[in-house]
């Protein structure tokens, strides 16, 4: 029998739902996400908020509808870790034991394997099904069960949040899912993954870009100031919401909310930097004398996954204000963004350029004297000492945003990406991409070590020497004051 959310919601409604603790109405997100669940999609990822029964749905409901109605006999259930997945399934195998009316209407015979991370149902009709219970990153690869291997695969919350915070632990996981995992189906399997979003570069999130892959994403309401569209009024009211809200900011956690609640990690009051301090340079700050400097924020290597070099050029006119002039990116080798320093010095003749004392600056020293005196070109750099936290390291600009002491030419084509990355900088964890983050607070900090800008820093020769005759001139003479 071909499934169908009228099917699925049918079959919980009559069998399953009267055992639960305090059943609710079906809520219509659940009936979209039954409905792409029982379709022919391979691959299908759905996240929605927290408490809001994605595993009652989806994994204890779904999978049984599954193997009951004959539509496949051989499944894996997979989740963050053994033990959590050993719990659905053993609710699984509870209902299939004690379930009277589901046991006399499918006809189960009796279980011809009951361990806690696998069993084999019999019917009376001689129909068998197998579900197997997994942990993230366990073995699955090439099991077989009468010649087949597995059908569908069902991911419940296999993320959890020690592992998204780490950039090589998302890769590693990242690489066990598609290598490994989702190998494990046989042709013309089907996929199904669910949960909450938990980073921008999670498992999820990577899966909702993915055109391969069919997805949905549900919040609980709008957005975090805004409580429109509650997902399920019945169960979660306006008030309710706001409670656990405001649970979160007291304990100083907003951004937890908004990723557990909104699957939006980003979509909370406490961002680093906010987009209305992104202010753009008008006419006059074009034009305006100013102190040039740049930063740069180095990387070494090409690979996919690494880093980029990121530099920064920035000058402050005699308000003490900040204008954002240039902003570079790029996965470049060491030669590559060598050329692309000489570049930032041949168009902005930067004043001071700031590196970040490390290994790596030490390392490269020697090849960019070595170019400056074939060159010609000799530039004044300063290196900054380094500092690991980033969050500590982005504070100089943080706090000139704040105070509406930043402006940048948002009409350039760079604009966009910087705003993009600084807005998702938490500031916490290793973000997918900090690097533009990195050379704009290094600038910043270059800038808090050097003393005010004045109107007289800007004066040429002959301004200077004019300035100074008259300085020279008004001490020359009587007193008007002593007559002396």
């Amino acid at each position: 029998m071909k499934l169908s959310a009228q099917l699925i919601e049918a079959f919980s409604g009559t069998f399953l739902s009267p055992r639960y603790d305090s059943p609710q109405p079906t809520p219509d997100f659940h009936r979209q996400g039954w409905e792409l669940y029982a379709s022919d999609a391979p691959q299908v990822m759905l996240a929605a908020p927290r408490n809001h029964a994605k595993s009652t749905s989806f994994t204890h409901d779904f999978i049984l509808a599954t193997v009951l109605f004959r539509v496949e006999p051989y499944v894996i259930l997979v989740g963050s870790s053994e033990e959590m997945t050993i719990e659905h399934l053993q609710d699984i195998a509870s209902e299939l034991q004690e379930n009277e009316d589901l046991i006399r209407e499918f006809g189960i015979k009796g279980f011809l394997t009951n361990q806690k991370t696998d069993i084999i149902v019999e019917c009376t009709d001689g129909y068998k099904f197998r579900i197997i219970a997994r942990g993230s990153e366990q073995k699955i690869r090439g099991r077989k069960w009468n010649g087949r291997r597995p059908g569908l695969i069902v991911c419940d919350d296999m993320e959890d949040d020690e592992q998204v915070e780490n950039r090589d632990r998302r890769l590693k996981f990242s690489r066990w899912f598609f290598r490994a995992a989702k190998q494990a189906l046989r042709d013309g399997g089907r996929i199904r993954v669910h949960g909450t979003i938990l980073h921008e570069d999670s498992l999820l999130a990577r899966l909702s870009k993915n055109r391969a892959w069919k997805h949905m994403i549900f919040r609980a309401h709008q957005s975090f100031d805004d409580f429109s569209n509650i997902l399920w009024p019945e169960k979660f009211s306006e008030a309710r919401l706001r409670n656990i809200r405001q649970e979160f900011i007291d304990n100083g956690d907003s951004s937890g909310y908004s990723q557990e609640y909104l699957n939006d990690p980003f979509d909370n009051d406490e961002r680093f930097f906010n987009s209305q301090h992104f202010l753009p340079m008008s006419e006059r700050d074009f034009e305006a004398h100013k102190l040039i400097c740049a930063a740069a924020d180095f990387a070494v290597s090409t690979r996919e996954s690494a880093d980029n070099t990121s530099f920064s050029v920035g000058g402050l006119d005699i308000t003490n204000l900040l204008h954002i002039v240039d902003q570079r990116v790029g996965r470049w080798d060491t030669e590559a963004w060598i050329e692309e320093l000489f570049s930032i010095q041949d168009a902005w003749s930067p004043d001071i350029f700031f590196v970040e004392d490390g290994v790596i600056w030490k390392s490269v020293w020697p090849m960019i004297r070595t170019q400056m005196q074939l060159r010609g070109i000799y530039i004044n750099f300063v290196p900054v000492p380094s500092t690991k936290d980033k969050a500590i390291r982005a504070r100089s600009l943080q706090r000139r945003m704040k105070a509406n002491g930043v402006r940048f030419n948002t009409l350039a084509d760079w604009f966009e990406s910087l705003k993009n990355e600084m807005l998702r900088f938490t500031g916490r964890g290793q973000a997918v991409k900090d690097d533009q983050v990195d050379s704009m607070a290094l600038l910043s900090r270059g800038f808090d070590t050097l003393v005010e800008v004045k109107k007289e820093d800007f004066y040429s020769e002959e301004e200077q020497e004019f300035e100074d005759h008259g300085r020279s001139v008004k001490q020359v003479g009587r007193s008007a004051v002593t007559g002396y």
